[in-house]
C-alpha cells in the first residue's frame, strides 16, 4: 500500500533513480521520423517538455524540449529545431499510445503553441495517483513514494533552448520522461490498490480521530469528536454511541450527532441490542426487514452498529450510523469503522 505522502528529509535516504537504456537527442526532421517510428510501436511512452525559465513578468517561453521514453530508450525532441511536424502531432494524437506524464494539460498546451493537434491517450500521473490515494502531485515525489526512487532536480532552473544540451542536462530531462513511464507502469500493476474517494474520507478521519484520541482520556470527549468527524465527512443521517451499561442490561444513550434518538435499547433488541450481543458489525441494508427492529425514526432507512471492545474483549458501547437511503453500508465502511471503533480499546 502506498504512503499518501512523504517528507523531503526522507527522500534523501533513497537510491538515486537509474536511466536505463540510450538517450537520443533529435534535432531534424529526418531524426523525428525514426524516433516516431520507434515511439509508435510502444503500448506506453513517459511524456514530459522542458522550457527555458521565465524570470521576470512578462510572455511565456514556448517549451524548448519534447521528452518522450520508454523503458529502453528516451527521445529529447529540440523543438526550437523540429519545430512540432506532422509525424509528433500524429503520435500526440493517438488514443492507442498511452502519453504519461504528470501535469500534463499545460505541457499540451505549450506545444499547441507550435502546431494545433488533437491531444489523446494522455495520462496525468498526479490524477492517477490520487486514484491510489496519493496527494503528492511533483514527479520527484511521485517517485521517491511509488519507485522508492530519487529523482535529482539539480537541472531544473536552466537554458533549455541551449544547443548542444549539457550531459547533465540532457540526463535530467530523460530521466523525468523514464520515470514518469516508469510511475505508471507501477501503478498499472497494483490495480488492486487503487481507492476510492470513500475510502480516502475513511482513512482521513481516522488519521484525525487517532490524533484526537492519542493525549485525551476522555471517554466522552472523544466520542463526541468521533461522531462530529463523521457527521462533518459523510453527512450520514445520525451518528452516535450507545454505552453498555451491565447493570440494566441495557445501551444507553451517548454522544451523538443528528435528531432525538432512543435513549435506552434492551440487551439482544434491535440492530444495535443484537450488535452488543453477538459482539459483531451488522450492516442493515433495509431495517424494516431487520426482525425485531427498534424505529426511533421512521426516516431511518439502513444502518450499521460497530462493537466497541475493551483490551478484555468485552463490548462496552456502540457506535451505530444510520441513513436515510437503503444499501448505504458495505464492507468498506465496516473495515474503517472497525479500526475507528478499535482506537478506544486503550481508553477502557
Amino acid at each position: 500500500m502506498y504512503v499518501s505522502t512523504i517528507d523531503n528529509s526522507q527522500l534523501e535516504s533513497l537510491p538515486q533513480v537509474e536511466l536505463r537504456g540510450q538517450i537520443t537527442l533529435v534535432t531534424t526532421r529526418r531524426q523525428v521520423q525514426k524516433a516516431v517510428e520507434y515511439l509508435s510501436m510502444q503500448p506506453v511512452i513517459g511524456f514530459d517538455t522542458e522550457t527555458k525559465p521565465r524570470f521576470s513578468a512578462g510572455r511565456m517561453h514556448m517549451p524548448a524540449l519534447l521528452q518522450l521514453s520508454d523503458d529502453s530508450r528516451s527521445f529529447l525532441i529540440h523543438l526550437k529545431k523540429t519545430g512540432l511536424p506532422e509525424e509528433l502531432t500524429q503520435l500526440l494524437s493517438d488514443p492507442a499510445i498511452i502519453k504519461a506524464g504528470a501535469a500534463v494539460k499545460d505541457d499540451i498546451t505549450g506545444l499547441q503553441r507550435y502546431a494545433p493537434f488533437t491531444p489523446a491517450g494522455f495520462v496525468d500521473l498526479q490524477d492517477m495517483a490520487q486514484e491510489y490515494g496519493i496527494v503528492e502531485k511533483s514527479v520527484k515525489k511521485l517517485s521517491a513514494i511509488v519507485l522508492g526512487k530519487r529523482v535529482s532536480k539539480s537541472q531544473q532552473i536552466t537554458n533549455w533552448e541551449a544547443y548542444p544540451l549539457s550531459e547533465a542536462q540532457a540526463r535530467y530531462a530523460a530521466t523525468d520522461a523514464y520515470v514518469c513511464y516508469r510511475i505508471y507502469k507501477e501503478l498499472s500493476q497494483h490495480e488492486d490498490e487503487k481507492k476510492s474517494p470513500r475510502q480516502r474520507m475513511y482513512e482521513e478521519v481516522l488519521a484525525n480521530a487517532a490524533s484526537l484520541l492519542q493525549d485525551e482520556p476522555d471517554l466522552v470527549a472523544n466520542m463526541a469528536n468521533v461522531c462530529a468527524l463523521i457527521k462533518e465527512s459523510f453527512k450520514f443521517w445520525w451518528v452516535g454511541f450507545y454505552r453498555v451499561d451491565d447493570k440494566g442490561r441495557q445501551l444507553v444513550l451517548g454522544p451523538f450527532q443528528g435528531p432525538v434518538a432512543c435513549t435506552r435499547i434492551p440487551y439482544g433488541k434491535g440492530v444495535c441490542g443484537s450488535s452488543w450481543k453477538q459482539s459483531k458489525t451488522l450492516i442493515v441494508p433495509d431495517v424494516e426487514k431487520f426482525p425485531g427492529h427498534i424505529a426511533c425514526s421512521s426516516r431511518s432507512r439502513s444502518e450499521i452498529v460497530v462493537p466497541l471492545f475493551d483490551q478484555r474483549g468485552n463490548v462496552q458501547a456502540v457506535l451505530d450510523i444510520d441513513s436515510e437511503k437503503l444499501n448505504t453500508f458495505d464492507k468498506t465502511d465496516r473495515k474503517y469503522l472497525e479500526q475507528l471503533a478499535g482506537l478506544f480499546k486503550n481508553i477502557y
